[in-house]
Order: structure tokens, then C-alpha cells, then sequence
């Protein structure tokens, strides 16, 4: 009978765990309550805190971290990972970022590139590229990327578009038969911008008493200056 005595004193405790672990698994944490991780990475630390206490979790920051590519204060790191199931109550843990300060990017749009530059050396912003375009309004920005208003890192640079003046192409008609008095109406009318040189004693090779620069059928710019010869 010793025997089965003893027997019982190693069985009792091994059928106490397995009754304590079934009954861990299917009544305790069954009955505790499961919500979905929120995702914190990039937002601030407010805003980071306020999302999780809301979800019934908790918040706390391990450590703080350098870098130049999330702002001041923004959250890089977070466990348990975000959008997985997690009990009710537990810590969500992060790292956050000690990178460079946000920056609204002011707009520019209709200053000349002088003083654009000024505003953007008070933001401490750089201009990562100027791109000149044809436009009406030469010498001013008619677009920046990012757009005014947007949020960068502080020290980020912005793209400028520049309008440059529009270059016109006009084609040299026929002007055989044509009048002075006819041939400067229609340059008026085009703005081009034209001489005109009376010669004497001279004959043109068509036989018209009107010779241009340019000759006909060619193409040449609307800033091109065109000389007529007048016989």
C-alpha cells in the first residue's frame, strides 16, 4: 500500500497543474477582454497617448531616439505591433523620435524668387530645386512643391517652378505680294518687333520692292528682330 501512497503523492500535484492550467485557459482568459492594437507610429506623443488610454490600454515611452527621418516627438517604434489582438489593459510601449521639428511651408506662389528665397531662410527651409517654365508671370513662383500650408521637416528643401518668358514661334509667309503699309500691320498686330531700311538703286532677285531678314517659308522666334529692306 506504500506504494500506491507514494504514487498519489506525484500524481495529486501533476493533475492540480493541468487542472490549474485548464482552468487559466478557459475561464480566465476567456473571460478577459480583447481589443485590436492601434497603430501610433508617426503620430506625436499626445495624440499617441490619448489613441491608446481611449482603446482601454496603457501607454509608456521606453526611450528616446535621433532621427532625421520622423519629426521631433513622433512615435517610431511601438509593441505589441499595431492591428494585432491584445488583452485589455496592457502597456503599449514606444520609442520616439528626437529628429528635426515640424515645418508649415509657407506660401510663395506669386512672390518673385528673391523674395521667396528670404522667406524660406526665415523657416530655416532650403529650396531643393528651381525649375523655370514658360509662363506670364516671368520672374515669380507659379508652383511649389510641397504646396503652402503642408508640414515638412525642418531643414527639408521645397521645389520651385519659376515662369520664364514664353518663347513663340511664327513662320515667315509669302511676302511677294505684299505692301510695306500691309506687311507692318501685320507685325503690329503679332507684336513682333521690326526695322525697317529703304534702299536705293537696288532690285530685289523676285522683283518685289520688300525684302525681310527672313526669308519666307522659314521659322523664327516671336523675339527675333526681322529688317526690312524697302526698295
Amino acid at each position: 500500500m506504500k506504494w500506491i501512497k507514494g504514487s498519489l503523492y506525484c500524481v495529486v500535484p501533476i493533475i492540480m497543474f493541468f487542472l490549474s492550467a485548464y482552468f487559466t485557459i478557459n475561464v480566465l482568459l476567456k473571460t478577459q477582454k480583447t481589443i485590436v492594437c492601434p497603430d501610433v507610429r508617426g503620430k506625436n506623443v499626445e495624440e499617441a497617448k490619448g489613441l491608446v488610454e481611449s482603446r482601454g490600454l496603457k501607454f509608456s515611452i521606453l526611450r528616446y531616439e535621433r532621427r532625421n527621418d520622423v519629426a521631433y516627438n513622433h512615435i517610431t517604434v511601438q509593441k505589441p505591433e499595431a492591428n494585432i489582438p491584445t488583452r485589455k489593459g496592457r502597456v503599449v510601449n514606444v520609442i520616439v523620435s528626437e529628429g528635426p521639428e515640424l515645418v508649415k511651408v509657407p506660401v510663395l506662389t506669386g512672390q518673385s524668387l528673391q523674395v521667396a528665397e528670404e522667406i524660406l531662410k526665415e523657416k530655416n527651409i532650403e529650396i531643393e530645386k528651381t525649375i523655370y517654365v514658360p509662363h506670364a508671370n516671368a520672374g515669380k513662383v507659379v508652383a511649389q512643391i510641397p504646396k503652402g500650408g503642408e508640414n515638412i521637416l525642418e531643414a527639408k528643401g521645397v521645389i520651385l517652378f519659376i515662369g520664364n518668358d514664353q518663347k513663340t514661334y511664327f513662320l515667315m509667309p509669302d511676302i511677294t505680294e505684299t505692301n510695306l503699309a500691309e506687311l507692318s500691320e501685320e507685325m503690329d498686330m503679332k507684336q513682333l518687333k521690326y526695322k525697317t531700311v529703304y534702299l536705293k538703286g537696288e532690285r530685289s532677285i523676285t522683283g518685289s520692292a520688300i525684302k525681310t531678314s527672313i526669308p519666307s517659308g522659314t521659322i523664327f522666334k516671336g523675339a527675333d528682330e526681322i529688317l526690312i529692306n524697302v526698295n
